[in-house]
């Protein structure tokens, strides 16, 4: 089953300085299977965001077909469309946010309610994510106690523990050392037996590596680079 299909997808915007309207996506084309872990990447400023917007539903496309989660969501979707779809997707960027007055416990045990679970069943899925992602020692911690990876592993946590489908991934670990990016990159990765669908984008080609497929964004354009055997 197809989770993100997008065909002949375009975007601009109009810049008043320049009185003109600017192509940012270009009859995108690109079809992410259930389980699949999808790479994007390209230079700054060739729409990689956007796109990433698009598919998340935070931006809607100008032209073109978008279907997310089977369902097709057009140019000027219902709220309850809106709604119910991004229930199904969570977004990780390059700098999370963390409440400073929560313990990291405290902070998915949060996001965990916010999700529809009461609190007990919160509470048991924020210790059952910190063992998984190995941030339990610190889960009594306050964000300015941590380091960027401790911070960026719990705002990873923050997203799985809302029981998603689909995982987008903007830069999440663009200012990281390499160690940290490693770490990040393989609990991302291992997220695909989880049945999280993955989509992220990245300047960074080196992360295609951890990915199914990866493909290239520049001047609005996709290109398909590889898909990697199973």
């Amino acid at each position: 089953m197809s989770v993100v299909q997008l065909e002949k997808i375009q975007f601009s915007f109009y810049d008043r300085k320049r009185e003109t309207e600017l192509a940012i996506l270009k009859n995108i084309n690109l079809k992410v299977k259930e389980g699949e872990f999808h790479v994007i990447t390209g230079p700054s400023g060739s729409g990689k965001t956007t796109l990433l917007q698009v598919i998340g539903t935070l931006l809607h496309q100008k032209k073109g077909k978008r279907r997310i989660f089977t369902k097709d969501i057009p140019e000027n979707p219902a709220i309850e469309l809106l709604s119910e779809t991004r229930k199904q997707i969570g977004f990780l960027f390059q700098t999370p946010y963390m409440p400073p007055e929560l313990t990291v416990n405290e902070f998915l045990e949060v996001q965990g309610t916010l999700s529809g679970f009461d609190l007990e069943t919160a509470e048991e899925k924020a210790v059952t994510i910190t063992k998984k992602f190995g941030i339990e020692d610190f889960g009594n911690k306050l964000p300015v106690k941590l380091s960027g990876g401790e911070k960026q592993r719990v705002a990873l946590a923050s997203v799985i523990v809302k029981n998603i489908k689909l995982l987008l991934l903007d830069e999440p670990t663009g200012s990281l050392d390499y160690d940290n990016r490693t770490i990040i990159w393989d609990l991302i990765s291992k997220l695909k037996t989880e049945d999280i669908t993955i989509i992220a984008v990245s300047h960074d080609a080196t992360i295609a590596e951890f990915a199914d497929n990866s493909h290239n964004l520049d001047y609005g354009k996709l290109q398909s680079l590889k898909k990697k055997l199973r």
